[in-house]
């Protein structure tokens, strides 16, 4: 379940699939929306709910192709995205997220064969109609992350945190990320602000009142300031998924767990029981 900003729309998605609905603030289905059957059982659907800039909910997702985002009215339909000749990157995208100021949008998705990358895009240059939704016409350049695997990848505030998984660096490439790396990166200068290289990988990442929530095998909080662990829970089994790709478990990492940013708090489920973890 994707819940917008504002509280007035909710999208019911599946880990995998085609479909998801649109239901409005009285629970109520507004529409259906769809994503490209190509690999659809094997990847996270794509799909964001954010505030656009005249205060409407709009909606990211990739209702014609499974590399080609689309940004409209979340409620209507309304496409927003007009450049009908944009040419796309050949990217699976995925587990979208957008800045909670509505400027970034994230894709944190893969490329064959496969292998985990990342994306960003100013939303707002973008539906200025000053730039297409296309990761080599965007003004945000996010080279310096992919060239590690990528494994998970969240906003906190406009800077994207993320983790690389424990495949190795091609030889040949930069060495700013390193496997098994937490890291958070500045959309405003281009630079790392930190950089932590852990035990294991991160996986997928959730943030929660400023802090970072790591989800593969165990719950684990890193600090947003610093990346130093703050405290993990072995005890509480989030899945083994380290990447867009879920395979036959499509019920692990972020589909397990529900965070509450006002709490803060987070609860994880194993589909038969439900523990909440109070933070503070």
């Amino acid at each position: 379940m994707v819940v917008s900003p504002c509280g007035e729309v909710t999208a019911l998605v599946a880990s995998t699939g085609t479909k998801a609905l649109i239901l409005d603030s009285d629970g109520q289905v507004i529409r259906e929306v769809d994503r490209s059957y190509y690999c659809a059982h094997a990847y996270r659907y794509p799909l964001a709910l954010f505030t656009l800039l005249d205060g409407r909910t709009g909606l990211a997702h990739c209702p014609d192709s499974y590399d080609r985002l689309e940004v409209e009215v979340a409620l209507t339909g309304e496409r927003l995205t007009t450049d009908v000749d944009r040419e796309p990157q050949d990217f699976f995208h995925s587990r979208l997220a957008v800045s909670p100021d509505g400027r970034y949008l994230l894709s944190a998705g893969w490329v064959w064969h496969p292998y985990g990358c990342v994306a960003v895009y100013d939303l707002h240059r973008t539906l200025a109609g000053s730039t297409a939704l296309n990761p080599a016409g965007t003004p945000v350049d996010p080279g310096p992350l992919v060239q590690a695997e990528v494994s998970g990848a969240c906003f906190l505030d406009q800077d994207v945190v993320l983790s690389t998984s424990a495949e190795p660096n091609d030889p040949e490439g930069p060495e700013e990320l390193v496997p098994d790396t937490l890291a958070r990166w500045s959309t405003t200068t281009g630079t790392f602000l930190w950089r932590r290289q852990l035990d294991t990988t991160a996986g997928d990442l959730i943030p929660i009142a400023g802090d970072v929530l790591a989800l593969h095998g165990h719950p684990r909080l890193f600090d947003g300031e610093t990346g130093s662990l703050i405290a993990e829970w072995p005890e509480i089994d989030t899945g083994h998924s380290d990447g867009p790709l879920v395979g036959g478990d499509p019920f692990s990492g972020p589909a397990r767990v529900a965070v509450d940013q006002t709490g803060p708090r987070f609860a994880v489920t194993d589909g038969d029981q439900v523990k909440v973890v109070h933070l503070g």
